[in-house]
């Protein structure tokens, strides 16, 4: 059975099984910021926010990758990051923690998402430099103002006195 692309959305979460996979993750991770949520399968706010990570790792895959690590599985990662609480969400680029914070809400995620990364919208039209590109006029609306010079743009450093009749 072929998968839809609703599937192949949600995959974009990427579940970390040890610390050398995550090692390895953050290795690979080139330019890109990485959002890690450290969690727990048996915690209710961990839950809530999933579909919240899904749909940001989609918003944010040309500048993010999505990590989710269980507390349980890999005690030595929670401990290393000194995660007390769930969800804990820690924002990493080039091997270096930028941000921690810990709770279940999606707007604070997708605030602290846009001070490293922009938004969604804005990253849209950014050149290869990663800056935001001016949108780009019309034709028409160029042509246009080619044949509609204001008259103060035609005069010269001379002008000449007007002919008085």
């Amino acid at each position: 059975m072929a998968s839809s692309a609703r599937d192949k959305k949600a995959k974009k979460v990427i579940t970390i099984a040890s610390k050398a996979d995550f090692e390895k993750t953050i290795e690979e991770a080139g330019n890109k910021h990485i959002l890690v949520e450290f969690f727990a399968t048996w915690c209710g706010p961990c839950a809530i926010i999933g579909p919240h990570l899904e749909q940001m790792a989609n918003e944010y895959e040309d500048c993010l990758l999505v990590l989710k690590i269980d507390v349980d599985e890999n005690e030595e990662l929670a401990e290393q990051y000194d995660v007390n609480s769930m969800p804990n969400f820690v924002i990493i680029k080039d091997k270096v923690t930028l941000e921690q914070f810990v709770g279940s809400n999606a707007e604070k995620v997708q605030t602290t998402l846009q001070k490293f990364c922009g938004r969604p919208e804005d990253r849209k039209h950014a050149g290869p430099s990663g800056k935001t590109a001016e949108p780009k006029p019309p034709a028409k609306i160029i042509s246009l103002l080619k044949t509609v010079t204001p008259p103060i743009l035609k005069q010269t450093d001379n002008p000449k006195p007007a002919d008085k009749k």
